[in-house]
């Protein structure tokens, strides 16, 4: 029987291992190999590429905020590698100046690139990842309910007869929505006229820096308006002249913002009722009327006055007619239909 001996050797190759190497030898080999293996599946686990590679790592946002003016390297990407002083070096390249508000700005990868390779600096090995191209927009701030709060209670007080401690924002709905440019804004509202409902509205608001509109956006708001306003004391007859005894002040609360609310009791004293008017039902423009100071059918006082001369006849209206209306009269004698001016109480003029 052959013997498994080395040419040269007087022993077989397993016992020349064990005489050479010793069993200890042999299991530090192995455990060294063990180890080599672990180092190289840990570097390929996600998360550990930046730290396993060697050189320069930039690793692009997808959506990158940024502030005001210019913005750099580190203010699109994560850079990672062995060496801080390149870190903050690549990090610092500028790039351009941010965008206006609300406007995207997009860089792709190999623009970046281009950027970091002719910044000047004697760039180590750079390996890119992430987003091929990086959306760049300026970083905005929340809206705060109490600034909005003052646009949409000037408004108010501009267009209503309604004053500051009348009108309560009880809530913004979409407060979290709004997004304003940073730094210092005015807040007013647009051109474009809110819309209102009985307690609510609906307001675009502009947004300006130096004399320019950043960004206009609506706000929605629920508006709770409770003030004193004129009333009726009793019933009002449909079409009574209304009278100092039919009305009454009260405090309430406003049910229908887009109605107009009678509040000085000149406005309606000598008008006419255009319905029945229950007690405590509030008085607006839309319950009341000018009087006619002339009605269809009754005879009239006609005055013409020409060259000093001043002439009176009797007429019968063919209309009724308010204060300063013009109307049809009929002249009883020659059945001649004339237009005048109604300036009294049952007195018309000839232009």
């Amino acid at each position: 029987m052959l013997s498994s001996v080395l040419p040269g050797r007087s022993c077989p190759p397993h016992s020349f291992i064990h005489a050479r190497l010793g069993e200890g030898s042999i299991r530090s080999l192995l455990q060294r190999i063990s180890f080599l293996f672990i180092l190289a599946v840990i570097a390929q686990l996600p998360g550990t590429e930046l730290q396993a590679a060697s050189g320069m790592q930039i690793q692009l946002k997808t959506k990158a905020y940024v502030g005001a003016g210019n913005y750099f390297i580190k203010d699109i990407a994560y850079l990672a590698g062995t060496d801080s002083g390149w870190i903050n070096k690549i990090g610092n390249i500028p790039i351009a100046c941010a965008p206006e508000f609300g406007a995207v700005k997009t860089l792709s990868r190999h623009q970046i690139e281009t950027i970091i390779r002719r910044s000047g600096a004697d760039i180590p090995e750079i390996r890119f990842s992430g987003a091929a191209i990086v959306q760049i927009q300026i970083q905005g701030r929340k809206a705060r309910a109490e600034e909005l709060i003052t646009v949409l209670k000037s408004f108010f007080i501009v267009n209503t007869p309604w004053l500051d401690p009348e009108i309560e924002i009880r809530s913004i709905k979409n407060l979290e929505e709004i997004e304003l440019p940073p730094g210092e804004i005015e807040l007013r509202i647009s051109a474009k006229t809110p819309i209102v409902g009985k307690q609510k509205m609906l307001a675009p608001i502009d947004a300006i820096q130096n004399g320019k509109i950043l960004s206009c956006f609506w706000v929605a708001a629920e508006v709770r308006i409770r003030a004193e306003i004129l009333a009726a004391r009793k019933v009002i007859p449909y079409r009574k002249v209304i009278a100092r005894e039919d009305i009454v002040s009260v405090v309430k609360e406003i049910e229908n913002l887009n109605e107009s609310y009678i509040r000085d009791a000149e406005t309606v004293l000598g008008k006419v009722s255009k319905r029945q008017i229950s007690p405590g039902d509030p008085l607006t423009r839309e319950s009341y009327e000018k009087p006619f100071f002339v009605n269809s059918g009754d005879t009239v006082n006609l005055r013409l006055a020409k060259n000093g001369f001043v002439l009176i006849s009797l007429v019968r209206a063919e209309q009724d007619g308010r204060l300063g209306q013009v109307i049809r009269v009929r002249n009883l004698e020659f059945s001649t239909v004339l237009e005048a001016k109604v300036t009294g109480l049952n007195k018309v003029e000839l232009p």
